[in-house]
């Protein structure tokens, strides 16, 4: 995925399209640790040349093996990424402060897209990813305590809403009043 700036300035006014699979698996483990294993990642999109900066459109698709936050077995994390990466052709355009994006900058007359999909992918990566079997599971327990989620939470409130029994009756009137409509406020 590299290419001259020569080579680039022949495709001036053109679009060209990607359509590659690379497998920069060694590199992405070397970076990230957790990173156990991952599929060849399928690049799409386009290449637009002019006279003062080259823009890339790109779609990248591909799986991370990471381990479980839980129970650390292999989990596939879908990748999906797109993005629009651009090189500058000429030093007015990476000095210029009116330009939002981020302007890349050919190393010695050479733009390589692979650091860029590499770091791409790697800011991807979620803190944490769970397999289905660990979603499945029961949450953890001991005694005297358990992990629920907000709606079990909400429920086993729903649950211990107890009435003192002093003020049953009073609770019994409420309930007939706003099943008439007619509750008055004090």
């Amino acid at each position: 995925m590299k290419w001259t700036v020569s080579q680039l300035q022949k495709l001036r006014d053109s679009e060209v399209v990607i359509d590659r699979k690379i497998d920069i698996t060694k590199d992405l483990m070397a970076r990230n640790s957790e990173i156990r294993n991952a599929s060849p990642i399928e690049i799409k999109g386009k290449i637009k040349v002019d006279s003062e900066r080259v823009t890339f459109h790109l779609q990248l698709k591909g799986t991370l093996i990471l381990p479980c936050a839980r129970t650390l077995v292999d989990t596939e994390y879908p990748i999906d990424i797109f993005s629009t990466e651009v090189y500058s052709l000429s030093m007015n355009q990476i000095l210029s402060d009116d330009v939002d994006d981020i302007v890349h900058e050919p190393e010695n007359g050479v733009v390589d897209l692979l650091p860029v999909i590499e770091e791409l992918i790697l800011v991807d990566i979620p803190m944490q990813v769970f397999s289905q079997e660990a979603l499945d599971k029961d949450a953890q327990s001991g005694k005297g305590w358990n992990v629920m989620t907000e709606d079990q939470f909400e429920e086993e409130k729903e649950k211990d809403k107890k009435v003192d029994p002093r003020f049953a009756g009073l609770a019994t009137l409420l309930e007939n009043e706003e099943r008439r409509g007619m509750i008055l406020l004090i």
